[in-house]
């Protein structure tokens, strides 16, 4: 079974991630969404300036995409400067991370995962039910799978 869900990101809390703390403050927080798609997840993170940067590589592809502020996301160790409406991809396997230290204000960006990445939505999601009592498995319209179009003419390349 499939599931259809719809909201609005803007309206789902901030999740602290204290191993980017710094002397007590949080440097880095995310939202997920789309945590009902099993082939995608998004990721909402904002970070502050000297956010402690960790390289990093998985077998997920991803894309970064840069909502406010601005950060240098590195991948396969060529710097990208990223700044609201830039983005970059990320190949699978590929080392990155990202270096935020001169941005004018906290710097928002969503990655967009495939495949989804369980280790990282399902904190998300207990953070929800403890902090919020949300349980976001209750949400949504549960839908049959489809492995094709239903009217073959309604599909468009």
């Amino acid at each position: 079974m499939a599931k259809i869900l719809n909201g609005n990101w803007m309206d789902l809390p901030w999740m602290p991630d204290h191993s980017k703390d710094v002397d007590g403050k949080v440097t880095r927080k995310v939202k997920h969404f789309g945590m009902e798609s099993s082939n995608l997840l998004y990721t909402l993170t904002e970070m502050e300036n000297g956010m402690p940067t960790e390289v990093q590589s998985h077998r997920n592809e991803k894309i970064v995409l840069c909502l406010q502020g601005e950060v240098d996301y590195v991948v396969n160790g060529v710097p990208y400067r990223l700044t609201a409406g830039s983005w970059v991809n990320v190949p699978p396997y590929y080392e990155h991370f990202a270096h935020v230290y001169r941005s004018p204000l906290p710097c928002q960006i969503v990655e967009v995962y495939t495949p989804a990445r369980p280790a990282l939505s399902e904190p998300y999601k207990i953070f929800l039910k403890e902090e919020y009592g949300i349980i976001w498995e209750e949400g949504g319209t549960e839908v049959a799978d489809l492995t094709q179009p239903k009217d073959p003419k309604t599909e468009v390349r």
